[in-house]
């Protein structure tokens, strides 16, 4: 990012708090204005999971398909972009303090996400009320009032509460407990077991195990830690009477 008065790079490490340039002392974006930023999703081709997602500062959430674009009123100052697809994700910080259009995609060759930013010229003077109200706003597809744990647990990168070394069968492995899930990997393979708790009817104790009973009549047994068992075992319990 460069200051917009003296053109300078700014710091890598500038906090998003400062509203002056540290360089030259101007003020880096002046408060109350708004801008306009589109975002372009471009470079891909249509088909099943291609929709790239857009995270806008870990409280609105987005969606825009391929060819397709995405307007939004930002007020004046940074703001936190995140793109993703799949499992690829892209984070840029951007001083608003002009209009922008941002082209993202998903580079096939790469298995990167490429972004373009394009400043609109002569808009940072911002925009008036009575031209906003004519702009066609997209609206979020989602919102969250829990800041980037909800969108964490969405794209399942949330910590879990607990991660346990436990027995399955003849499996060793670890198992991890989210809010919203179980999951069991073995250390003889990456591939996860996973369990959403709307799945599950009921968890059971069996002869120092937890016998976790999922729809169908489907069992799955772990053997917990004796220190830790009844904590376990509890919070599961709890987990289960939620849904």
């Amino acid at each position: 990012m460069n200051c917009p008065k003296c053109g300078k790079l700014l710091p890598e490490n500038l906090s998003t708090r400062i509203s002056y340039c540290p360089l030259c002392g101007d003020k880096l974006y002046e408060e109350g204005k708004k801008y306009i930023v589109e975002i372009q999703c471009t470079g891909q081709r249509q088909g099943d999971n291609v929709v790239m997602m857009v995270f806008l500062d870990d409280k609105y959430f987005y969606e825009v398909k391929p060819s397709e674009s995405i307007c939004i009123a930002l007020d004046a100052g940074f703001h936190t972009f995140k793109f993703r697809h799949n499992i690829r994700s892209k984070t840029i910080t951007l001083l608003i303090s002009s209009s922008y259009v941002i082209n993202a995609y998903y580079n096939t060759l790469s298995g990167l996400i490429e972004t373009r930013l394009n400043m609109v010229e002569d808009s940072q003077e911002g925009i008036d009320a009575e031209t906003l109200a004519q702009k066609e706003l997209t609206a979020p597809t989602m919102v969250s009032e829990d800041g980037a744990k909800t969108f964490d647990i969405m794209l399942g990168e949330d910590d879990p509460e607990y991660e346990i070394k436990v027995t399955s069968g003849l499996q060793e492995g670890v198992l991890r407990i989210y809010t919203t899930r179980i999951e069991f990997t073995p250390w003889s393979q990456n591939k996860k077991e996973v369990i959403s708790y709307d799945k599950v009817t009921s968890v059971r104790k069996k002869m120092g195990s937890i016998d976790v009973l999922c729809e169908g009549n489907v069992h799955k047994v772990y053997s917990i830690p004796k220190d830790i068992y009844n904590e376990v075992l509890a919070y599961l319990t709890n987990k289960i009477g939620e849904n």
